[in-house]
């Protein structure tokens, strides 16, 4: 079946490049249409130069530039929490963010994010939104409450906690602050962690003053923010979560916007973040070689701490899918995958 459904993609991919190139060359309106566009993370990370930057390019090209953007850093035009409302209404015409900001409004967010030690690899992420639902569900969710269109952007995280000390158990986890949002915040909390909230942009004054005793982040956010100053030990085997943000477009902006235009975005969105994806997960790699070289420790659980860590992480699935409907569907998708896949 994986097979058959990376065989799918590749074919898929330029076949549908083909027919988008020829359609988007034939239709021509004479009209250009600029979209202001903010992400949510700080402008050296890759998930805004790497995730973020790809897709504007390759929107901009496949469009033959009758699309555009207008970009604007995390918080130039509304802040990190307030960019789904902000779109909604009109402010911005697309956002680039992180779900778990959302999650008040949009429980599902929990689920679309990719739950704890669901998805190790992009590949899992991409057959869970494009061949088993999952994408019908989180953005139904997101586009039934707020007046945008919703696309998910699949990042290809190495995704763990950076601490300050150096530990060599799990349970030293126990009583320490850490840094973790959304679900990672429910997941760190069964771990015996207190989570807290805190800005990407204040983390390295947070980790420098020790407001916070560890970071749940990507390896190469942890570089990029130098967090390596401060840190001692990585937990990053297994890799907690590839990752899945998104892009949403205001309705009304995306309405107005010619057919093949709409199918440039849609295709940026899909195959687009595809490749991107992969040129995260060169990116991570690369970084990963620069924490280990700047000393960090790299923590690798026993097997009991491995079924210690699974159950947690089950535990916390069971509380997103009481969240809502949807919650349920999704983690449903989510744990059939698993099974099927044998990981649980």
């Amino acid at each position: 079946m994986t097979f058959n459904r990376r065989t799918m993609l590749a074919g898929g991919f330029g076949a549908a490049a083909a027919a988008l190139a020829a359609k988007t060359a034939a239709a021509q309106d004479g009209k250009t249409y600029t979209l202001s566009y903010q992400g949510s993370h700080p402008a050296n990370q890759a998930f805004t130069t790497i995730t973020g930057g790809g897709f504007r390019e390759m929107v901009e090209q496949l469009s033959n530039g009758r699309i555009k953007f207008e970009t604007y850093d995390a918080g130039a035009l509304t802040s990190v929490t307030g960019m789904l409302e902000a779109v909604d209404q009109g402010i911005l015409d697309v956002s680039q963010s992180w779900g778990a900001f959302y999650t008040g409004d949009v429980p599902e967010a929990d689920v679309e994010v990719g739950l704890p030690l669901a998805w190790e690899q992009p590949w899992e992420a991409y057959d869970a939104y494009y061949n088993r639902g999952l994408r019908e569900i989180v953005s139904g969710a997101y586009e039934s409450k707020f007046n945008v269109k919703h696309f998910p952007a699949i990042i290809a995280l190495t995704y763990g906690i950076a601490l300050r000390e150096e530990i060599t158990s799990i349970s030293e986890l126990a009583g320490k602050k850490i840094r973790a949002v959304g679900v990672y915040g429910d997941f760190v909390q069964q771990l015996g962690a207190s989570p807290v909230v805190v800005p990407g942009a204040e983390l390295y004054t947070a980790m420098q003053l020790g407001t916070i005793e560890g970071v749940l982040y990507g390896a190469e956010a942890v570089a990029a923010a130098n967090l390596q100053d401060f840190c001692k030990t990585m937990i990053y085997t297994p890799n907690w979560n590839t990752g899945v943000g998104h892009w949403v477009v205001n309705a009304d902006v995306f309405a107005s916007l010619p057919e093949d235009l709409q199918e440039v975005i849609e295709f940026a969105s899909r195959y687009g973040n595809a490749a991107q994806a992969m040129n995260y997960s060169a990116a991570e790699a690369e970084y990963m070689q620069v924490l280990k070289k700047a000393g960090l420790k790299m923590l690798m659980p026993s097997d009991d701490e491995l079924a210690m860590l699974n159950e947690a992480a089950q535990k916390t699935w069971d509380q997103v899918a009481a969240k809502s409907e949807g919650t349920a569907k999704g983690v449903e998708i989510v744990r059939q995958q698993q099974t099927e896949l044998g990981a649980i």
